[in-house]
Order: C-alpha cells, then structure tokens, then sequence
C-alpha cells in the first residue's frame, strides 16, 4: 500500500509539473504574440512617423499605463539597489527596441523577427567572452547552426550596406541579449514591477533626449496604432515574467520562436509579404540552432534524495 502511495503522489506530482509547464508555453507563446505585433504596428505606421518617434511614443504611453499601477500599490516598488543595473537594461532594452522597429520598417516582418530571435545564440557567446564562462562542445554545434541560417537569412556582402534592415535585426538580436543578462542579474533582488518602472522611466528619458528638434504632429490614426504598440509593450513584459513564474526558461524558452510564425502570417496577411526560399531555409537554421543553445543551456536536473518508504499497518 505504502508503494502505491509514493506511485500515486508521483503521478500527482508530475501532472502539476507539465500543468504548469503547459501554462507557462501558453503564456510565453501569447508574450511573443504582442512583441510581434509591436513591430507590425511600426511598419503599419509607414514613413510619415521615424522609429525613433515611434520607439519614444511607445515608451512614453507604457510609462503612463504603468503610473496608476504603482500608485494603487503605495509606490512601494520604486526604491532599489542596483541603479546601476537598471540603467544598463533600460538603454540596452530601449536600443534594441529602436533596431528593431527600425528593421520591421526596412524589412519584411519574417526577417525582423526572426534575426531578434538570435538573442539565445549571442546570450553564451557574450558569457564566454565577458564572464569567461566554458562553452561546451555541444553547445558551439548548435551556435554553428544558428549562425550558419544567419548567413543564409542575411547574405553578407557589399550590397547589404545599402539594405542595412537586415543588419539592424541582427543588431537588436545582440543587443538584447545584453539586456536579458541584466535582466538575470536584477531578478535576483528587484521585482517584476521594479525592472520596468525603471526600465520605461530611463528608456523614456533617453529617447527624449534623441527627439530633441524632432517633435511633430501626428494623425488619430498613428497615435491609436502607437497606443496598441504601447500596449504589447507592457503585455510583452507582464507575460514573459508571468510564463517564466511557472517553468524555468530552460523548459519553455524555445516556444519564444512562435513569434515567426506570427510574423509570418501576419506579414503575409495585412502587408502582402512572402519570404523567399532561402529565409526560410535560413530561419529554420536558427530557430534549430535557438533551441538547441537554450536546451545546452538548462541546468541539469536536481536528483532528489530516495525517502524510506512507509508501510502501512
């Protein structure tokens, strides 16, 4: 009977485990929904608002979304350590939104999105570079792969100078990664409300700075497509750190690359985009070359230690 016990409570166990990793993909997929969306509101927009305005719009309406939250909670959030740390999220996060609302412009959406989803590949790299972290064999191979669909994806010659759309999707590719390991550290002391007050305050800040002599009016319908833009920004962040509340990244991370699939259908959609061939070669390269870098990634799993087992009378 006491076997049975140990099996039963087992299974119960484990259906609370894939439970929660099912809620967490659900929600890491509805995550990267809205951060696709974002750069189809950018290019939406069209030329008569830069991404430079758009990228301050947005941060500027997020931050007021943002304001009644953390005054219903007493401004409690709002003291922090590490400000530092914040400063160095905030400009990486807000560089790398700009790169890529201006790639989503210059490009196809398939190709801004799926060159932002090098992250996890550029994420080791800059470990072994700044905090001389070990590579291991098996982790360069999918590296390898990733970089390998990078090439196809971006074609690298002298022509893409004049077309830099692409390389500014790999900028903000590299320069998130930056920012997610910020974000590694601040998760370790600051909450989620914290991180992106801070975030949206120093990012609005910079922005503004850059709009100097740059101000001008813009219709109802661009301030309504930048609101929603705003929008996904916060539901962006509020659902990644939701999905990442019930299953380690290392479990879930790889549903990040559903954003291509969005992209894809809403490129083809409501802007009449069809990749060619080789990005979707290419894109398969990476989204393989991702998940198998965030898999190399995941910590071993912990063994717990065998318990005596109970014999009912």
């Amino acid at each position: 009977m006491g076997d049975s016990v140990a099996t039963t409570a087992g299974s119960h166990s484990d259906s609370i485990a894939k439970g929660s990793m099912l809620k967490g993909a659900m929600l890491l997929v509805a995550a990267f929904l809205a951060n696709t969306l974002q750069s189809a509101f950018a290019r939406a927009v069209g030329s008569a608002m830069d991404a430079l305005m758009f990228t301050w719009l947005t941060f500027l309406l997020a931050l007021i979304l943002l304001v009644p939250v953390l005054m219903a909670r007493g401004g409690r959030d709002l003291p922090t350590g590490t400000l530092h740390l914040h400063l160095l999220r905030a400009g990486t996060g807000m560089g790398g939104f700009l790169l890529f609302m201006t790639a989503a412009k210059l490009v196809n959406l398939v190709n801004a999105n799926v060159l932002l989803n090098t992250t996890p590949l550029f994420i080791p790299l800059l470990a072994w570079l700044v905090l001389k972290q070990r590579i291991p064999r098996k982790l360069w191979i999918a590296l390898a792969v990733g970089f390998s669909g990078m090439v196809i994806v971006v074609k690298p010659s002298a022509s893409v100078l004049n077309q830099p759309g692409d390389l500014l999707g790999l900028a903000a590719g590299l320069i998130c990664a930056v920012e997610f390991l910020t974000v590694k550290g601040l998760n370790r002391t600051e909450s989620p409300l914290t991180q992106l007050w801070y975030f949206l305050t120093v990012g609005t800040a910079i922005a503004s700075v850059a709009m100097v002599g740059h101000f001008h009016a813009i219709s109802l319908a661009q301030g309504l497509l930048v609101l929603a833009s705003a929008t996904c920004l916060l539901s962006f962040q509020f659902l990644l750190i939701k999905a990442y509340s019930f299953a380690d990244p290392s479990s879930i991370g790889a549903f990040q690359y559903s954003s291509v699939i969005f992209a894809g259908l809403i490129g083809w959609i409501w802007f009449q985009q069809i990749p060619t061939l080789s990005v979707v070669v290419g894109t398969l390269f990476i989204c393989l070359g991702g998940v198998l870098s965030i898999l190399r990634q995941a910590p071993p799993p912990q063994t717990l230690p065998l318990q005596p087992t109970t014999t009912t009378p």
